[in-house]
């Protein structure tokens, strides 16, 4: 009889969510459009501006010499020297990106077999101004090469004395994906475990605070539905958001590996396997329900929909704070004690996952604390919804 009133309970529930607009955007369309929006910019942006760049090198140059570096420069294709009067200025209001200054007997010194020096002016603040000091500086090295190879020439000498060691790169990764995994590992488990604890505020604040502010719960409690049952019709409803949250999530990382130049690369890159992927999208799952049972006795605390809000509001920023301590850290190399830390666990565990990583260990500390917090949390809300200065507070 109970579990029929628990059922009739997460029905009307569910009906009440997902008639709440903001609910379903901030819960479900949100985790869906978001990440492949994010990775449409960056990789936008990022190949605009790269492009911008090496199609248009723009700098000035001041030679008091006329030398020859300066015409070697001028023919390249890419490059667009253009005239200053306040270099400094014009480099900080970004006209052009690079100055080079060649000092006055750059050629004789060069002729002389001496060393001489280059100076490169740039803003170090810039982006574009950093793409374009490399770009520069290959040039400069194709220049000395070209330089010393003359040199050794004129010596019957073989140029390839100077470089007795040849280095092969030989990556793990392919070096196109490569990126995309790290970029993958260092912001999937981010979002994915912050709608975890961020989306089911809106349901929660609804379920609880804002039953007793329309006036709704007193009657409901006049009803065959005792409090436990209200208690897990809730918290189902509460859970169920959160499995459609993590779907959600899911085709938003779908959709994202399928665009032309995406950040993460393509879904081949990763090889994820079913059980890793079922272990990867379990993980904010679980978390909901640790954050919605707590939301959810929070929220039946507080008097209105405003006070429960203000309530949350530090969740979200706890959980923020214990995320972004672990954005950086290499998936190969996270201490243990991480594993013991709330959320964090469960995105540096997520990691591991990207990267083809199944330490046992961790996965045992993970989701043995995840038990722990699953059990904790949904007490503390049978605590509360068991107190009747709790329920009618007003």
């Amino acid at each position: 009889m109970k579990n029929n009133i628990a059922f009739i309970v997460l029905k009307k529930e569910l009906t009440d969510i997902f008639r709440d607009r903001k609910t379903l955007i901030m819960s479900i369309l949100l985790p869906m459009i978001l990440l492949p929006i994010i990775s449409f910019f960056i990789g936008k942006v990022g190949n605009d501006s790269k492009t911008k760049v090496e199609n248009n090198v723009k700098i000035a140059i001041v030679d008091e010499g006329n030398s020859q570096f300066k015409n070697y420069i001028k023919a390249q294709k890419n490059i667009n020297i253009l005239d200053s009067k306040n270099i400094d200025q014009d480099i900080k209001d970004g006209k052009f990106f690079v100055a080079i200054y060649i000092p006055k007997n750059f050629d004789e010194n060069i002729n002389k077999e001496t060393k001489e020096k280059l100076t490169i002016k740039y803003d170090n603040t810039s982006t574009e101004a950093t793409m374009a000091v490399s770009i520069v500086k290959s040039y400069i090295d194709s220049y000395s090469k070209t330089i010393v190879g003359q040199r050794l020439a004129e010596k019957n000498m073989d140029p390839s004395i100077l470089t007795p060691i040849e280095v092969i790169e030989s990556t793990t990764e392919n070096k196109d994906s490569g990126f995309g995994k790290a970029m993958a590992a260092m912001l999937l488990p981010l979002l994915l475990m912050i709608y975890s604890a961020t989306s089911t505020i809106g349901a929660a604040v609804d379920l609880g605070a804002g039953e007793k502010e329309r006036g709704t719960l007193e009657p409901l409690l006049t009803t065959k539905a005792n409090r436990i049952s209200l208690l897990v019709g809730k918290f189902l409803a509460i859970t169920i958001m959160g499995i459609l949250m993590s779907i959600a999530s899911l085709i938003g990382v779908i959709i994202t590996m399928n665009q032309a130049n995406s950040m993460f690369g393509t879904m081949g890159d990763f090889n994820l396997g079913i059980g890793t992927l079922g272990l990867i999208m379990i993980l904010p799952i679980l978390y909901t329900m640790v954050f919605g049972a707590l939301q959810l006795a929070i929220s039946i605390y507080a008097r209105s929909f405003k006070e429960a809000q203000t309530y949350l509001s530090p969740m979200s920023i706890i959980a923020m704070v214990l995320l972004y301590s672990v954005m950086m850290k290499d998936p190969k190399n996270i201490e243990g004690f991480y594993f013991h830390i709330p959320l964090t666990n469960g995105a540096c565990l997520m990691k591991e996952f990207l990267v083809g990583i199944h330490n046992y260990t961790h996965i045992a500390i993970t989701f043995g604390w995840i038990a722990v917090y699953i059990v904790a949390s949904i007490l503390f809300a049978r605590y509360m919804f068991s107190k009747e200065e709790v329920i009618f507070r007003a």
